[in-house]
């Protein structure tokens, strides 16, 4: 198993795209400053894919697939009042173990029902590995 996947007909795509996003670091940090509006604006057109029709959308391309999921993270980070910069002051082993969770986690839940919205998953996915990491200490 890679990353919590097994290798069927559901999650192979989704496996793939986890290794490929395990990569990238969270958007928001780094990013030059917007503004709220930005962001919302940025994801809008982007809220009624499901995680298939989502990467349907791009024809396969892996770096348009993380900067959708990286609109919905942003909004996220805002909706739940984040503090990014504690994020970006964190070790980081525990940035790397943070983006294995959340991105672990969009897997699973895309593999187990592609046909959910994708910006749902993307908030419970963060949610949870913000919530697994404060449980270890991170």
């Amino acid at each position: 198993m890679l990353f919590g996947f097994r290798k069927n007909k559901a999650s192979v795509w989704t496996a793939t795209i986890v290794l490929l996003l395990s990569a990238y670091a969270l958007p928001v940090i780094g990013e030059e400053q917007k503004t709220i509006e930005q962001y919302i604006s940025d994801a809008t057109p982007y809220l009624h894919h499901s995680c298939a029709s989502a990467w349907d959308s791009t024809d396969g391309n892996a770096d348009e697939y993380v900067a959708i999921i990286n609109r919905f993270v942003a909004v996220v980070f805002i909706n739940h009042d984040f503090d990014i910069q504690r994020l970006a002051d964190a070790p980081a082993a525990d940035q790397e173990q943070l983006r294995v969770l959340f991105y672990d986690e969009i897997g699973e839940r895309c593999a187990a029902d592609s046909q959910k919205l994708l910006a749902g998953v993307v908030e419970n996915s963060l949610v949870h590995a913000f919530d697994v990491m404060k449980g270890r200490g991170g």
